[in-house]
């Protein structure tokens, strides 16, 4: 959300050829249907930025309210300021950055890379709070990421979060 002379802008950014389907069919439409707010959409220009957005003082006081700053993100204490499902948290953050890789043979981890540390930690404690055994976060020059790597825990993974992305094959 970005405070700019006097109007709130909300921004949902995501890769315009990967994200696509998922932004335009799951992620606009529930927006639009919590808020009662369309969201419009920017396809960036000599980029793969993919942006879905609104202008709306309402939406962005209700976000604020449940804890999301105003501000660039990266830089924010991100963790939620109301009681949430856990699994549809865990879910709602593997749909948008949570990432399949294929080990070796026919094993998987999941990956969860965030530039926010505090969002990345708040959504390795939720995760562990479901049975799985996490890795410790690690860091690049500019994300944060741990990975669910026990191949029965990857499975259960699948099994009780359901998430909406497909899995890698």
């Amino acid at each position: 959300m970005s405070k700019n002379h006097g109007s709130v802008q909300i921004t949902i950014t995501g890769h315009k050829f990967d994200d696509s389907e998922y932004m335009i069919r799951r992620v606009r439409p529930m927006f639009e249907e919590i808020f009662q707010t369309s969201l419009k959409v920017l396809l960036v220009k000599d980029e793969n930025t993919m942006i879905l957005y609104a202008y709306s003082k309402r939406v962005a006081l209700i976000l604020h309210k449940w804890g999301m700053p105003f501000g660039r993100k990266k830089l924010s204490h991100l963790t939620p300021a109301l009681a949430l499902d856990e699994v549809s948290f865990i879910r709602g953050l593997f749909d948008t950055d949570g990432c399949v890789y294929r080990k070796y043979g026919p094993y998987i981890q999941i990956q969860f890379k965030f530039a926010s540390l505090s969002l990345l930690a708040y959504a390795r404690q939720t995760l562990a709070k479901l049975g799985p055994h996490p890795t410790s976060i690690t860091s690049d020059d500019t994300k944060f990421r741990f990975f669910l790597s026990r191949q029965a825990e990857v499975d259960r993974f699948f099994r009780v979060v359901k998430p909406k992305k497909p899995k890698a094959s």
